[in-house]
């Protein structure tokens, strides 16, 4: 910890976590030891008004590229 109370997480342990910059954790302190719990937000659900038609779907399993 540094003298402004920062603590480093060493790279291959935020890689290996899913860790970016500008995560956000909650400190809880358990039998005298510090735990960081990172903060993970709830996922949001997102709907669509629009009914999509067979249209949206044509040859979904063909890809053509520059041909």
């Amino acid at each position: 910890m540094d003298e402004r109370g920062r603590v480093l997480i060493p790279l291959d342990e935020r890689e290996r976590l899913g860790l970016k910059a500008g995560a956000e954790f909650e400190l809880v302190e358990k039998d005298g030891t510090l735990v960081l719990k990172p903060v993970i937000s709830e996922p949001v659900r997102v709907r669509s008004k629009r009914k999509w038609g067979k249209e949206a779907f044509l040859d979904s399993g063909e890809a053509t590229f520059g041909e």
